[in-house]
């Protein structure tokens, strides 16, 4: 019996040393993987850091030349305006003062007739509002809304109207749009009353209006096409976008609310506050530090863990793939507020996670995984790192399965004949081919992060609140603390500033990460 006692004892040693030299194994090579990537990764961001470095300084190289070229374009365009108001005949002459004159002169009248009324609605426009909106955007009112003695017959104090500044700011902003449209059909009229000139001094008669009519719904009709689309774009989201980014230049905050009260301009003012105020910026950098944190670990973890999850599937040898596949896409099928929503509730303190680990002895106290105690946000931020990986994964393995299926297989076989292992395979063929179709994905995914406003404002609202923050939390992003400083804070400025930092940035590396992927720089070495 002792013998057996023995031989087993000795059997489990065994077998415990052969796991533990296994775990070692395993352990070294993660390591070599990891630290092979962390050389690649620090190598290539020092090739990025040079290679931004040259480009700046290529661009201040060509900046005085290209500023040279433009202002060689200018002066030709402004002598070959002068030189055709000397040069031209009375009827040109008169088209830089009366629009449509020219053309008018040349027979053309009903394009004539159409600029000569543009001109005279402009002029119309501008004496009986567009000229006090014009002042208006830069004065922003001088008469705020004043409360007089006087009461009305039911007691109450009688309210003196005053300016509205965001009503002039935004008659201001569409007035000096409609004033740069009319020179541009300024020019454009003077310009086609010479053309019309030079065809008739030729010989022959200039188009007339039916026949530039049908031209435009014919050779120019992509110019016609496109007429309905440039003004929608211009209406919902030109204008909106400059009347925000104007926000940040004015004092309209909790204290300059309109119509109660008058904001002005502030210049650079709030931008700078970002930088220089201990609270702003006490808020500002560790909001962002965790914005791209955020950004990084959510879109790395459901991209690996979407290819990874399509490979197991994939794999040859799978029973009942659809099935699978179907299950891990039912989170898709249901709106994400109310997954959120679901998730915020069983991750609460009294929620059911926290009850079935209490009934199963697993934890003696609840645990709040979506709050924290001290300020420390280490088990929020792992949950709403957890959940998005939960959601975000199943698109990431649909994208992943159509590519997989089309990488041809000759390329496997004849790595593996050279002795290829599975992560030579993966590393040399299977994520190359992943990230030139979904590289422009990825980006998109990173920049999608970064304003991923539900996830963090369903399942934490962008706590847990710290007292030295600035209407921010420790799970707080830009977007959900512009949201704050906003609708709750009601400081429009500094919202409109956070606003427009967070555009730049996404755009810029939005531009740059673009221009560096395969699918970008390597197109013809994937295709057929």
């Amino acid at each position: 019996m002792d013998n057996d006692r023995e031989s087993i004892g000795n059997l489990r040693r065994k077998i415990f040393r052969r796991w533990m030299y296994v775990g070692e194994l395993i352990c070294v090579w993660i390591f070599r993987i990891l630290f092979g990537w962390l050389i690649w990764l620090l190598s290539a961001l020092a090739a990025e850091i040079v290679g931004i470095a040259i480009s700046i300084a290529d661009f201040f190289k060509k900046l005085p030349s290209r500023i040279a070229a433009l202002g060689k374009k200018i002066g030709e365009g402004v002598k070959d305006f002068v030189l055709g108001f000397v040069h031209g005949n009375v009827w040109e002459k008169l088209s830089y003062i009366f629009m449509g004159v020219g053309n008018i002169g040349a027979g053309q009248y009903i394009k004539g007739g159409l600029f000569l009324l543009i001109e005279a609605c402009f002029i119309l426009f501008m004496t009986l509002t567009g000229g006090s909106a014009f002042i208006g955007f830069f004065t922003l009112g001088t008469h705020a809304q004043s409360t007089g003695e006087q009461t009305d017959e039911w007691g109450n104090p009688i309210v003196t109207q005053g300016d509205n500044s965001l009503l002039m700011l935004l008659f201001g902003v569409c007035t000096i749009l409609i004033i740069i449209a009319f020179i541009v059909i300024y020019f454009t009229s003077v310009k086609s009353g010479r053309k019309a000139w030079q065809t008739k001094n030729a010989g022959t008669m200039p188009a007339t209006f039916r026949q530039e009519i049908f031209e435009l719904f014919d050779k120019k009709l992509y110019k016609t096409m496109l007429v309905i689309p440039i003004l929608c774009v211009l209406a919902f989201t030109i204008i909106p976008l400059i009347y925000m980014i104007l926000m940040a230049f004015t004092s309209y905050d909790h204290e300059h609310l309109p119509p109660a009260a008058l904001f002005d301009w502030i210049g650079f003012d709030m931008f700078g506050q970002v930088f220089s105020s201990t609270k702003i910026a006490g808020t500002f950098f560790p909001v962002l530090g965790w914005t791209l944190l955020w950004a990084l670990l959510a879109t790395v973890m459901c991209y690996f863990g979407g290819i990874l999850l399509a490979l197991l599937i994939n794999k040859k040898g799978i029973i009942g793939k659809p099935v699978f596949r179907t299950i891990f896409v039912l989170t898709i099928a249901i709106p994400q507020f109310i997954t959120l929503l679901t998730m915020n509730n069983f991750l609460h303190t009294d929620g059911p996670l926290n009850t079935l680990l209490m009934d199963w002895g697993i934890i003696g106290k609840r645990i709040d995984f979506l709050g924290s105690v001290a300020h420390d946000a280490l088990l929020p931020r792992l949950s709403v790192l957890l959940v998005n990986l939960w959601i975000g994964v199943p698109y990431t393995m649909l994208i992943t399965t159509g590519v997989l299926m089309n990488i041809p297989q000759d390329l496997f076989e004849a790595a593996k004949l050279d002795g290829a292992n599975p992560v030579i395979l993966f590393a040399r063929i299977t994520l190359p081919y992943v990230l030139f179709v979904t590289g422009p994905y990825l980006i998109q995914q990173f920049i999608g992060n970064i304003n991923n406003f539900n996830i963090i404002y369903l399942l934490t609202n962008g706590g847990p609140a710290v007292p030295n923050y600035h209407i921010a939390g420790k799970t707080d992003l830009l977007i959900t603390w512009l949201y704050k400083l906003t609708i709750e804070q009601n400081d429009y400025n500094l919202g409109a500033v956070i606003g427009i930092y967070t555009f730049a940035a996404c755009a810029l590396f939005s531009v740059f990460a673009y221009s560096h992927t395969s699918a970008n720089k390597n197109e013809g070495d994937f295709q057929a």
